[in-house]
Formats: structure tokens, sequence, C-alpha cells
């Protein structure tokens, strides 16, 4: 009877293991879905693109009206 608790923390200690790694993978996918430079470095024309439609509509939206 005293091999089913320590089979059980085991499992536990495992689960947790596992579970910090994928914690850790999950957070470098999100950091590196979040960086501006990995989309610039993956699209740079999209981005490109991107940086002049917003420069464009900030111009016109925040630019001298006359």
């Amino acid at each position: 009877m005293a091999q089913k608790p320590d089979a059980i923390r085991q499992h536990i200690e495992a689960q947790r293991a596992e579970l910090g790694e994928n914690l850790q993978f999950l957070e470098h996918r999100v950091r590196a879905r979040t960086d501006w430079r990995t989309w610039v470095q993956e699209r740079p024309m999209a981005m490109l693109g991107a940086a002049f439609g917003v420069g464009f509509l900030l111009a016109r939206f925040v630019g001298g009206r006359e």
C-alpha cells in the first residue's frame, strides 16, 4: 500500500514538469508572435504597406485642416 502514494506523487511531479515545459514553449511562441520585429522579418513588404497606410491615415486625420 505504501507504493501507491509514492507512485501518485511521482506521477504528479512528472505532470508538473511537463506542464512547466509546455508553458515555457507557449510563452516563447506568444512572445515571437507579438514581437513586431518578427513580423517585419517575415513579411517586410506587408509591414511596409501597413506602415504607409497608418501614416497616410494619421496624416489625413491629424494633419492641418484648412
